[in-house]
């Protein structure tokens, strides 16, 4: 069971990974949009009412498409076989499955309401916001949930990598880490540019 949820792609690859993956990110997009679940880089998963379906969209595609240039660029330079383009894109686009589980989190409204009740709370910053203790363990227990699936999207990444470009050893660890750094700096900062303006700080925050 573990090898199929943290490495399947010795099982499926190609074009069969590459449609799995599209339709994943495609899913992703719309459970993201009714939960108000959002990407605004590779790994993170953040809450934001009101965001337009096509900022998902792109978010998706961005996050997907931007590593799998760099990973497949690196792997061009970095391995020793020939590396096919559907294997990189494909299997990077089906390792993005776990924010798929991860968009699902929204739809509950805990962990937007504490992160109201941890302003309010700790820096008396918004309306006061009450929270019962069951609304706060689900609220932690939601957002621990984010943090596992956010690693378990880097290891299917990382697993996804190594079967389709064929590196080995340190190599692969250090090249791998390398690419995801570059890619998750370039999509910050795109998608920032592109929509920064869909996702503004909060009012208390920014007042005068």
């Amino acid at each position: 069971m573990s090898k199929y949820l943290f490495n399947p792609f010795r099982y499926i690859a190609g074009w069969e990974s590459l449609a799995a993956g599209v339709l994943v990110l495609l899913c992703t997009s719309v459970i993201g949009y009714y939960s108000h679940i959002h990407f605004p880089d590779i790994i993170s998963v953040k809450t934001n009412p009101g965001i337009p379906y096509y900022v998902l969209l792109v978010e998706n595609g961005l996050n997907w498409l931007v590593p799998s240039i760099v990973l497949y660029l690196a792997a061009l330079i970095f391995s020793s076989s020939s590396v096919r383009v559907v294997d990189v894109f494909g299997t990077q686009a089906l390792a993005r499955a776990p924010y798929l589980i991860a968009a699902f989190t929204g739809f509950s409204g805990a962990i937007d309401k504490f992160g109201q009740y941890t302003l309010w709370k700790s820096l008396n910053i918004g309306d006061p916001v009450i929270m019962s203790t069951g609304e706060i363990l689900l609220a932690v227990t939601l957002m621990l949930f984010m943090i596992l699936s956010t690693i378990w999207m880097v290891v299917l990444m990382y697993n996804a990598f190594k079967v389709s470009a064929n590196i080995k050893g340190p190599k692969l660890t250090i090249v791998f880490i390398v690419a995801m750094v570059i890619s998750t700096a370039i999509t910050a900062f795109a998608i920032y540019q592109l929509f920064g303006s869909h996702f503004p700080l909060p009012a208390q925050l920014v007042k005068p």
